[in-house]
C-alpha cells in the first residue's frame, strides 16, 4: 500500500505541476541523433541537481552501467587514470601495482641443478625472462600459484620456452574463426618440468599450464586452477578511459574450455607441501 501510495503522489503531483501553467506543455521532441545524449544528459542533470554533480563522476556511472547491462562477467570501465595505471602494469612499468613489487613479475632461483622460477603476472616481456631462466637449467619448477594471468602474448611466449614446435593455445575470437596459436620459436623440449598451480592460477597463467600438460611436457602439482578462459581486451574512448569487454575465448591444445572448469592438477598438494611434493616429482623424472 505504500508503494501505490507513492506512485500515487508522484503521479499526482506530476499533474498538479503540468497544469499550473498558463499554456499546454509541449510535445516530448525525439532525442537528436548526434552522440551526444549522453553528454546533454549529464549536463541537464548537473544543471538541475539539487546541489553541485561531478559531471565526471556522472558519466563514469553511466558508463559502468552500460558495461554491467552487457551481462559478461569479465566487462569493466576504466576511468582515465586507473586505465593509465593498469596499461603502464602490463607493460611492466607499474611499480605500485605489481604483485611482487620486491622481486618483479619473474624471480629465479638456482638450486643443486633445479631452476626455480616465480611467475607472478604475465606483463611484456616476462616469456624472454622465463626463457633466459630456462637456459643452462636441468630441471625446471614453475611457479605459477597466485598468478592472475595478464597478456595472452606472454603465456604463449612462456609456454614456448619448453615446446619444440606446435600447437599452445586456440582462440576463438567473437566475430573471427578459431585461430590456433603455436610455439613462436623452439624451446628446450626435453628439460624436466613441474608447474605449480592453486586457486589463484587463472587466465593466461591457466594457458600455460594447460598448454604444458596437454603437450606433455610438464606435471600439475597443487590444487584446481581458477577457471577463466575469456580474453578481454580495451576500447579506448576520447578522454583516456577505456571499457574492457570480452572479445574471445581460448582452448587448450586437447580441447578444453576453461571457462568455470580450471585444471585438476596431476598431485594434489597445499600450500605447504606443493613445493616438497613438486621436488619428489623433479627427482623422479631426473632420476635423481
Amino acid at each position: 500500500m505504500r508503494g501505490a501510495a507513492l506512485v500515487a503522489a508522484l503521479l499526482g503531483g506530476y499533474t498538479l505541476g503540468a497544469m499550473s501553467g498558463s499554456a499546454a506543455p509541449a510535445p516530448i521532441q525525439p532525442a537528436a541523433s548526434d552522440g551526444r545524449v549522453l553528454d546533454d544528459a549529464v549536463e541537464a542533470i548537473a544543471a538541475a541537481a539539487d546541489g553541485p554533480v561531478s559531471r565526471t563522476r556522472l558519466r563514469e556511472v553511466a558508463l559502468t552501467a552500460m558495461v554491467r547491462e552487457l551481462g559478461d562477467p569479465w566487462a569493466r570501465y576504466y576511468p582515465p587514470q586507473e586505465f593509465a595505471d593498469f596499461t603502464a602494469w602490463l607493460d611492466g612499468e607499474g611499480k605500485t601495482v605489481r604483485p611482487d613489487p620486491e622481486s618483479g613479475d619473474v624471480s629465479v632461483r638456482r638450486e643443486d641443478g633445479l631452476t626455480v622460477i616465480r611467475v607472478a603476472v604475465f606483463t611484456h616481456g616476462v616469456g624472454a625472462r622465463v626463457r633466459e631462466g630456462v637456459a643452462g637449467s636441468t630441471a625446471v619448477m614453475l611457479d605459477l600459484r597466485g598468478n592472475p594471468g595478464g597478456l595472452l602474448a606472454e603465456a604463449v611466449e612462456t609456454a614456448s620456452a619448453f615446446l619444440a614446435d606446435g600447437p599452445v593455445v586456440t582462440y576463438d575470437g567473437n566475430s573471427s574463426p578459431p585461430e590456433v596459436i603455436n610455439v613462436t620459436r623452439p624451446g628446450d623440449s626435453r628439460i624436466p618440468v613441474v608447474v605449480l598451480v592453486d586457486q589463484g592460477t587463472a587466465s593466461a597463467a591457466e594457458v600455460v599450464a594447460g598448454s604444458l600438460r596437454d603437450r606433455d611436457r610438464a606435471i600439475l602439482v597443487g590444487s584446481p586452477t581458477f577457471g577463466k578462459g575469456t580474453v578481454q581486451e580495451p576500447v579506448r574512448l576520447p578522454d583516456g578511459s577505456a571499457v574492457e569487454l570480452t572479445v574471445g575465448r581460448y582452448e587448450t591444445p586437447d580441447g578444453h574450455n576453461l571457462e568455470g572448469a580450471g585444471i585438476e592438477p596431476d598431485v594434489a598438494a597445499g600450500e605447504s607441501d606443493a613445493e616438497e611434493r613438486a621436488r619428489v616429482v623433479l627427482a623422479g623424472l631426473t632420476g635423481a
